[in-house]
């Protein structure tokens, strides 16, 4: 099995850590057994060799989130995906992470097409900034999809041009023959893509499950599949996210006696947080509430506008008068009412997180409303989740979630339902897409269980280069790929340096230290004076590295150093070695030396 191992510095609950653009070498070596150990050798990725069709990941691999994918033979490229990755408590600031698009970012002119499988802002969200760099890149996607990509890219001011396509479908886009394959998840009109070229063939899954009760009865079309792998496929790229779990998810229709009994249970208002682009979810809890003679109320930008479009193309059938509006919710009792939200994650600026705290405007709990958490748990959000619903608790709701009630389902294949995939398809070569390294591995030895040659299995990472050549494919080598921050309006500019130093001050606090010399006389002439922000220490517990300071400094000045700049990284050094040793912190320290030897030289 092909692999590549990460050298991760400081994990972030799992996540992949940055890659420093250039900052080192990538890793190919030959393919060996399965489990085995490599020896690895750092080569560049080799020139394109014509005739093959490379395949370069820029996200979604050792990740869950930003999804991306690039298609490239004899000159043309074909993006699959473009998807954000939120970010985490370690990235103070950020608002999301999108793909690195340096590696098609100087050839735009060449993109035929982006395919977006379905419309999850982890497969949709990059959109709006990938054209803002060739605004007339065409879409392609099922309605669902552009209808939400579209209302996405309004608030950004861009028209985009779009193709709508069904399972099924053919398409030619340069020279890349596309069939599209319907696929269950937890959203409508989800897609898979057949991609051929002279080149060989390959299949991307996106998200995909093989729920034989969908309740759009829009079963994952196996037939397409077959057919398909009748006429051979060269590479799957699968769906990994739920590769570890043995056995077959449940059916969406499962979902609905749980909430039933939730909503017959309860006696006062109920709040359901769920992924916004979740219509499956909220047709079940419109149905219920409906059932029981309760209003609902759809809450936050991105829930309003999504279930606006699924109501307007026919992907969410509401009752009449049964969806009333925010501001009308104050007229209705609490226990005829049920609110529809985001923040199922933990998010602290979504609706529940905002409820929880009490910051809502609208919406405030009280003690026995009912709180359902109807999604599932992304990996490294476990910590936001939690903390939100102990908050929930102490205010005296019912919160119903995964843990105590069958309420969500995944929309993504487990171990059973990727056997039967791989079965079907029969693939010569498998890349593992869409989850953390243990899930690739894990969707890896599926296939090699399956029949695939373990030479034939590729685990990637993001950057990573993939030749697929007389029906082999194999990593040739890799490009920089880095996590791209978008931190306000500001897209790229936030370095890894500066999350760092963000990271510090939140949790290390900060330590400033002025001083002021006289570098001719090798004095010290005032300070050192030392300023605490967020440092629980007193100030004059630092009493006796200040004499260290200024020993230093002095000792310094008589050796021959003049510079302010030298000066102040001794006196950073100094004092930042003494607080590690006394207080066991590393906090941010901006030294500050001013000479007056300088000064009056200045002067003269």
């Amino acid at each position: 099995m092909e692999q590549q191992h990460k050298q991760q510095s400081a994990p972030s609950k799992g996540r992949t850590q940055q890659r420093k653009a250039g900052a080192r070498s990538r890793k190919v070596r030959p393919t060996p057994p399965v489990g085995a150990p490599t020896q690895q050798q750092l080569i560049a990725p080799p020139k394109y060799r014509k005739g093959s069709m490379r395949i370069v990941p820029l996200g979604g691999l050792g990740e869950i989130g930003r999804n991306m994918n690039v298609i490239e033979y004899n000159g043309h490229i074909l993006l699959i995906d473009c998807g954000v990755l939120f970010p985490e408590e370690e990235q103070p600031g950020v608002d999301l992470i999108l793909p690195d698009f340096n590696y098609i970012k100087n050839r735009l002119d060449k993109v035929d097409g982006l395919v977006l499988t379905h419309g999850h802002e982890d497969h949709i969200g990059g959109v709006p900034y990938l054209l803002k760099l060739r605004p007339d890149i065409p879409l392609i996607g099922s309605k669902l999809t552009l209808g939400f990509v579209e209302a996405k890219c309004k608030e950004y001011r861009i028209t985009p041009t779009t193709i709508e396509v069904a399972g099924r479908d053919k398409l030619k886009v340069g020279p890349f023959n596309l069939e599209f394959v319907s696929v269950t998840h937890s959203i409508p009109d989800a897609l898979a893509v057949h991609v051929k070229t002279p080149a060989g063939s390959l299949i991307d899954t996106g998200d995909i499950k093989l729920d034989q009760l969908p309740l759009d009865h829009r079963i994952t079309d196996l037939v397409e599949f077959g057919r398909l792998g009748e006429q051979g496929v060269d590479l799957l790229m699968a769906d990994s996210t739920n590769a570890e779990v043995p056995g077959f998810v449940k059916p969406e229709t499962s979902i609905g006696p749980a909430l039933d009994r939730v909503f017959a249970e309860a006696t006062r208002k109920i709040i359901v947080a769920s992924f916004s682009s979740h219509v499956h979810r909220v047709q079940q809890v419109v149905d219920a509430a409906h059932k029981y003679g309760r209003k609902v109320v759809f809450v936050g930008r991105s829930m309003v506008r999504n279930m606006g479009i699924a109501s307007d193309l026919g992907y969410l059938h509401i009752p009449e008068g049964t969806v009333i509006d925010l501001k009308a919710a104050s007229d209705v009792q609490d226990d005829k009412i049920v609110y529809m939200c985001t923040g199922s994650q933990g998010e602290p600026m979504a609706a529940l997180g905002r409820i929880a705290d009490g910051n809502h405007p609208d919406i405030a709990i009280n003690e026995f409303d009912t709180v359902i958490l109807a999604s599932s748990l992304i990996p490294g959000n476990e910590h936001g989740v939690y903390k939100v619903i102990n908050k929930l608790v102490q205010l005296g709701a019912r919160v119903v979630n995964r843990d105590n009630a069958a309420v969500h389902v995944s929309g993504h294949c487990n171990e059973g339902e990727l056997l039967y995939l791989y079965n079907i398809i029969k693939p010569k070569c498998a890349m593992p897409i869409h989850g953390e390294n243990r899930h690739l591995v894990a969707n890896g030895l599926i296939a090699v269980k399956t029949g695939v040659d373990p030479q034939n299995v590729v685990l990637a990472e993001d950057g990573d280069v993939i030749d697929l050549y007389h029906g082999k494919a194999a990593i040739v080598g890799s490009v920089p790929c880095n996590y791209v921050y978008v931190d306000g309006d500001s897209v790229g500019e936030l370095t890894d340096e500066e999350l760092e130093k963000r990271r510090i001050l939140g949790t290390e606090g900060f330590v400033s230290s002025f001083v002021v010399v006289d570098s001719e006389h090798a004095n010290v002439v005032s300070g050192p004076k030392i300023y605490l922000n967020a440092v629980a220490e007193d100030e004059s517990e630092f009493d006796q590295v200040r004499s260290q300071i200024v020993e230093h400094l002095q000792d310094a000045m008589m050796s021959g150093t003049k510079g302010t700049y030298q000066l102040q990284q001794i006196m950073r050094r100094t004092l930042g070695s003494w607080i590690a040793r006394k207080i066991h912190r590393r906090p941010m320290i901006v030294p500050v030396v001013a000479d007056i030897a300088q000064s009056q030289d200045t002067a003269q």
